[in-house]
């Protein structure tokens, strides 16, 4: 009896897989498997090729582009690439500038002037931000090779996929950053283009008179619309490397924090585990050099850059309280507001990550096995757990930390300042 259901058995099995041939469902059921092995080993071979520097790529081929960034080798265009950067930056950093410090010059009220205040301290901040760049260059390229030796002491999946996920978030934020400024550019072009009169996209002042003739007009409104766009670029990129840097600084502390958090608990020996952590103590103390390279190069530039969006904010505020406005006007005035809030939330976001990631290291730290460890172990990781419980972060002016909250405190400085404008405007 047994023997017959045996048959009947495998008579029932064979003819259900014979039918799932016919039908073709094995054959699909086999593709998928191939499709999602070859799926799992590209983002295998993608996990194991990690360099943090791709998260600066759009950085330096645009600083490659405006002339700050030569090229290496005796090439033509090696030669030839400090002419070429003079001339790219004629109008954007020389002429432009000049032209709305002059327009605050000449200015015969309040209102005007506060029209071309906000203007000329944010292309003097750039201006700064660019003498920054090309003083801090050469330790920017130093990190390079820092990182990607920290990349090479990555060694497992979850830490090469926290590097991953941090490249492309940089990579995001530059795109997004990018393309708030384009938007702040193309409603100042739209503003003048469909105003009611013939108008500048942005107030600024000319040697000659751009009103006289339609041709004068069309000359002006071309070369300040070309260098207000050079300026939009040269602004996201600036505003964007501090931030892209910081973000991968902190990407290193949690990838150092989950292969701390194992320390103990993959079947080693105590020596093994021992040198580990001397390994881990050692790329701790690398990321402590490049923050403290970062906060050398930044600090000056981060408290310039605080007071340049209080004072800013303060003046465009003025002027949407005190001056008609068309709907345009209203569009292009809120853009711009938006975007010099953006200029510093994102480096104060990008500061708190570093700061935050680096209270977790201390976390880590309690996290690994310890108690099975010899007393050698727990006196190295006691040191290391010292140094980790100090606060990390970026330091304005050597007084002011970078965090979320500074934000907030540039927010309340314009408002007091607005409150002084505004009592200068009731006296007047």
């Amino acid at each position: 009896m047994d023997d017959r259901r045996l048959q009947w058995t495998e008579k029932g099995l064979s003819q259900i897989v014979g039918n799932l041939h016919k039908s073709g469902a094995l054959r699909i059921g086999y593709k998928k498997e191939l499709m999602f092995a070859e799926q799992s080993a590209m983002a295998d071979e993608m996990l194991s090729d990690i360099d943090s520097t791709r998260a600066f790529q759009y950085q330096w081929c645009f600083w490659r582009l405006i002339g700050l960034h030569p090229p290496a080798g005796d090439s033509l265009w090696a030669r030839q690439y400090g002419a070429y950067s003079i001339v790219v930056n004629v109008l954007p950093t020389m002429c432009m500038p000049v032209s709305f410090y002059f327009e605050c010059f000449f200015s015969r009220s309040l209102t005007e002037f506060c029209e071309a205040f906000y203007l000329a301290a944010i292309t003097f901040v750039q201006q700064l931000k660019l003498l920054n760049v090309i003083r801090v260059r050469g330790h920017l390229l130093e990190m390079h090779g820092v990182l990607r030796q920290l990349d090479g002491r990555l060694q497992s999946s979850s830490e090469r996929q926290v590097i991953c996920d941090r490249i492309d978030e940089s990579n995001k934020i530059c795109l997004y950053v990018l393309r708030l400024f384009l938007a702040v550019f193309a409603s100042g072009i739209c503003f003048a283009v469909f105003g009611p009169e013939r108008q500048l996209p942005f107030p600024s002042w000319t040697p000659w008179d751009w009103q006289q003739s339609q041709s004068s007009y069309a000359l002006t409104f071309t070369m300040q619309s070309l260098g207000i766009f050079l300026l939009a670029l040269i602004a996201a990129n600036n505003d964007t490397y501090p931030v892209v840097y910081l973000i991968m600084v902190a990407a290193h502390c949690k990838a150092l924090a989950l292969r701390i958090a194992k320390l103990g608990y993959m079947g080693t020996t105590q020596e093994q585990t021992h040198l580990q952590l001397i390994e881990c103590i050692k790329d701790h103390q690398i990321i402590l050099q490049l923050l403290n390279i970062l906060n050398t190069s930044l600090s000056m530039a981060c408290i310039i850059q605080f007071v340049c969006t209080a004072t800013a904010l303060c003046t465009l505020s003025f002027i949407v309280i005190y001056m008609e406005m068309s709907f345009l006007r209203i569009f292009h005035v809120f853009f711009t507001l938006v975007g010099i809030i953006i200029e510093t939330l994102v480096i104060c976001y990008a500061s708190e990550q570093v700061t935050h990631e680096g209270e977790q290291m201390a976390h880590a730290i309690y996290d690994t096995n310890w108690i099975n460890q010899p007393v050698y172990f727990r006196r190295d990781l006691e040191f290391m757990l010292m140094r980790s419980q100090r606060p990390i972060c970026i330091v304005a002016g050597n007084i002011l930390p970078v965090r979320m909250t500074t934000l907030f405190a540039v927010i309340k400085g314009a408002y007091t300042m607005f409150t002084l404008l505004n009592e200068a405007k009731s006296k007047s």
